[in-house]
C-alpha cells in the first residue's frame, strides 16, 4: 500500500491494460458467474509479472492519471480485509510477480453488490473500470467489477481470513487488528507466515515486515517453519491457536 495509507499507518511499505488477460466479450453481465471448474481446497497461485510492473507504475510511479476511466481486465485470487480505520470491508483481486513469491500486487474492487461475492481464495476473472478516488485506499480502484469465479476455493470459515490475502494484504490487515484491538476482539482468524518463536508469527518472505503474536497449547514447530495459524483475536494476539504445517504458499 502506498501514499495514504503511508500517513495512515505510518509503517506499511507497501500492474495499459493486459491484453493478455483477454478481451471482454466472454464476460457475463451479471456480477458473478460461477465456472464449471471444480472447487478446489488449494489456493490458487497466479503470476502475472505484467501485471506488478503495471502495479508498481501506478501506486509508485505516480501514474493514476494515465489509466483513470480506463477498462481493467485482472485474473487473481479474491480477498477481502477489514480496514478498521475507515471502518469498511475492502475487497481485492491479487497475484504474484514471480514463482518466489517474495512480491504480490493486488488492485482494490469497489463493489456495486456484496451480497453474492466470492468465496476468499477463489480464482477469478474481473472486468471494470479503473479510477482515481479518495475513498480507495491508494486513492485508486476497479469500479463496477464485474466477477467470474473460475474456480471456488473451499476453504473453513474465518471473520478474518488473512490465508486468502497476499503477503502485502496480509500485513495490512495485522496492522490493522494490532491498531484496533476493540474492532477485532473475539473474531476468529486464519493466517499464514513462518513461526518466529514460541509466541510469533511473522512475515513468510521478508524479516522485517510484520509479525503478529499467537498463543495458545500448541506444539511450536522448528523456527522458520511455514505455518497455517487459526484462532480468536483477543486484545490484538491471536489466542488459542492451532497450527498445522503448510507448504501451499
Amino acid at each position: 500500500m502506498k501514499k495514504r495509507f503511508f500517513a495512515l499507518l505510518g509503517v506499511v511499505l507497501i500492474a495499459a491494460l493486459l491484453p493478455a488477460c483477454g478481451s471482454t466479450a466472454d464476460v457475463p453481465e451479471a456480477s458473478q458467474q460461477q465456472a464449471e471448474n471444480e472447487v478446489s481446497d488449494v489456493m490458487p497461485t497466479v503470476v502475472n509479472t505484467a501485471e506488478y510492473t503495471l502495479y508498481r507504475n501506478i501506486f509508485f510511479n505516480d501514474m493514476q492519471a494515465d489509466y483513470d476511466g480506463k477498462e481493467a481486465v485482472k485474473e487473481g485470487t479474491f480477498a477481502t480485509i477489514h480496514d478498521a480505520f475507515n471502518d469498511v470491508t475492502r475487497y481485492y483481486v491479487w497475484g504474484y510477480n514471480d514463482q518466489t513469491k517474495c512480491c504480490d500486487w493486488q488492485w482494490e474492487l469497489k463493489m456495486d453488490d456484496v451480497s453474492d461475492l466470492p468465496t476468499n481464495g477463489s480464482l477469478v476473472r474481473v472486468t471494470g473500470t479503473y479510477e482515481t478516488n479518495e475513498d480507495g485506499l491508494d486513492d485508486f480502484w476497479i469500479i463496477h467489477p464485474q466477477i467470474t469465479v473460475k474456480t471456488p476455493f473451499v476453504g473453513r470459515d474465518y471473520d478474518i481470513d488473512m490465508q486468502a490475502m497476499s503477503d502485502t494484504l496480509e500485513r495490512v490487515q495485522t496492522i490493522n487488528i494490532s491498531n484496533g484491538k476493540d474492532v477485532f476482539e473475539g473474531k476468529t482468524v486464519c493466517g499464514y507466515g513462518r513461526v518466529q518463536n514460541e509466541n510469533t508469527l511473522k512475515d513468510p518472505y521478508y524479516d522485517n515486515s510484520w509479525t503478529v503474536a499467537i498463543s495458545g497449547e500448541y506444539e511450536v514447530p522448528a523456527f522458520g517453519t511455514m505455518v497455517l495459524v487459526s484462532g480468536t483475536i483477543r486484545d490484538g494476539v491471536i489466542a488459542d491457536c492451532e497450527i498445522a504445517s503448510n507448504t501451499q504458499y
